[in-house]
């Protein structure tokens, strides 16, 4: 994803894929931009199932493979048609791959500490798309193709990396709870707990399978793929909408806009060719360190509720100026507005990694019960990708028209998008994934609950008792 900005602004890829004479380069342009996102669409879809029957650690290997095969049809690519398959392929595997890491660090992490783990995983990727700024900036010193080949190529080593360490992984303790495998389940969050106490762990045992019970007692249908219709059953819709509403904000922020079209913000303020790649690999590094001041700062301390709301502010503000700035200065006739309005970007880059860039996958991976956590991820990660299609389509045109009034659809955004988040978004910072199913009314065993069960007292072993946010539930366990 982050190599395709770089890509774009080399000369020698363009010339390449859209010698003199092509038609509608425009459109071409957006297609080759709005594939990734189609493939990201069909890659969400079918990410819940690929979830549910293979579990968290051999759906990563399927994504690397995917993203393997995706770069090499990028960088063979012979014309537009077989660069369009290859994004539509690596989009696929990131429509697997950036749903499932969040799910599998969400359940095997301890509450005080998801949304910093989740947020390392951020961290990791504003590197990567630091290193492909600067790796597409050292490739435009190459001479003629491989100025791009060599950069899509890089795909390849990292994707590599990935598999060979996925081996060394666990599987999700919770998933082999949910498919009753609970030797390996133990084996598995022992090894997770072994630095807690021996009441810790048991607690956290209990919890997990005396809630996945409830959750499946509860349920009409277990085959493969019905948890796909329960997400839009009025039990599960709230939980289902709010995770579509908070995801979306990773595209109607316009950050995706402005990282793959950086090489067009920057031409519009009068950098172009290597000046604008080289822009582009500095504004790699905002990534990194708004992700830092997350870990730091924000992530596991600050309510998700307020993160998200402030955050949509904070962002329109910038868009805000920086729709000013190319009004006046868009012309690149005054250079130190033109440099404010680099400058600009930049902040915005910060910030969104500051408020988003791990948030928006920290809630929706949190937000479903166990059985529907695959499926009610990806789903709102398919509901991103769709957006990022059009939103792919359009942007170009949209820059070409209306130039830097297009600014007003994202600030239009955030702001209807902050208003819905302090509205009706719920808290779960803090919280265990299954003490969450209480906030949305669910039948929950507590934490003190799920210590009794584990440690019955001498004449009554056989009793367990679940209670919801408000009452209690008795059932006799076998």
């Amino acid at each position: 994803t982050g190599l395709i900005a770089t890509t774009l602004a080399q000369p020698a890829f363009n010339s390449y894929m859209f010698p003199k004479g092509t038609k509608n380069v425009s459109s071409l342009v957006g297609a080759i931009v709005s594939m990734g996102s189609a493939g990201n669409v069909l890659g969400s879809l079918s990410n819940g199932l690929i979830l549910e029957k293979l579990g968290r650690r051999k759906t990563l290997l399927v994504s690397t493979f995917f993203t393997i095969i995706g770069s090499i049809f990028q960088t063979a690519a012979n014309g537009v048609p077989l660069m369009i398959v290859g994004r539509f392929v690596a989009g696929m595997a990131l429509g697997i791959l950036n749903p499932t890491i969040p799910i599998y660090i969400s359940e095997i992490a301890r509450p005080a500490e998801r949304a910093r783990l989740v947020g390392i995983f951020g961290l990791l990727v504003a590197i990567g798309f630091c290193l492909a700024n600067w790796i597409g900036y050292a490739c435009s010193y190459a001479s003629g193709d491989a100025s791009w080949r060599v950069a899509l190529a890089m795909q390849c080593p990292l994707a590599l990396l990935l598999m060979a360490l996925t081996f060394l992984l666990p599987e999700s303790p919770r998933w082999l709870a949910e498919k009753e495998r609970y030797e390996e389940f133990d084996i598995t969050l022992r090894k997770l707990c072994e630095d807690e106490s021996e009441e810790f762990f048991v607690q956290t045992q209990v919890e997990i399978r005396e809630q996945i019970h409830l959750e499946a007692a509860q349920r009409s249908n277990h085959n493969l793929g019905h948890a796909l219709l329960e997400l839009f059953a009025w039990k599960n819709i709230r939980r289902t909408a709010m995770a579509i509403m908070v995801m979306q904000v990773g595209i109607l922020s316009g950050s995706l806009a402005i990282q793959n079209y950086q090489g067009i913000l920057y031409a519009s303020l009068g950098f172009k060719d290597r000046k604008a790649i080289l822009i582009s690999g500095f504004y790699g590094f905002m990534g990194i360190i708004g992700q830092i001041i997350n870990l730091l700062g924000v992530s596991d301390r600050w309510s998700r509720r307020r993160t998200m709301w402030l955050g949509c502010l904070v962002l329109a503000v910038m868009l805000s100026l920086l729709m000013a700035l190319s009004r006046f200065y868009g012309d690149g006739k005054n250079e130190n507005g033109a440099r404010a309005g680099i400058a600009f970007i930049f902040l915005y880059s910060g910030l969104y990694a500051v408020f988003f860039n791990s948030t928006l996958y920290t809630i929706a991976a949190e937000t479903f019960p166990q059985h529907l956590r695959g499926y009610g991820t990806s789903v709102a990660a398919l509901c991103q990708g769709v957006s990022g299609i059009w939103l792919g389509q359009v942007t170009p045109f949209a820059f070409d028209a209306i130039h830097w009034k297009y600014y007003a659809v994202f600030i239009s955004s955030l702001v209807a998008l902050a208003a819905f988040y302090f509205a009706f978004l719920t808290e779960t910072n803090q919280l265990t994934l299954e003490s969450i199913a209480g906030k949305f009314g669910d039948e929950t065993v507590s934490p003190q609950k799920a210590m009794n069960l584990a440690r019955p007292s001498e004449g009554d072993r056989e009793v367990g008792t679940t209670e919801k946010e408000t009452g209690a539930v008795t059932e006799n366990r076998a």
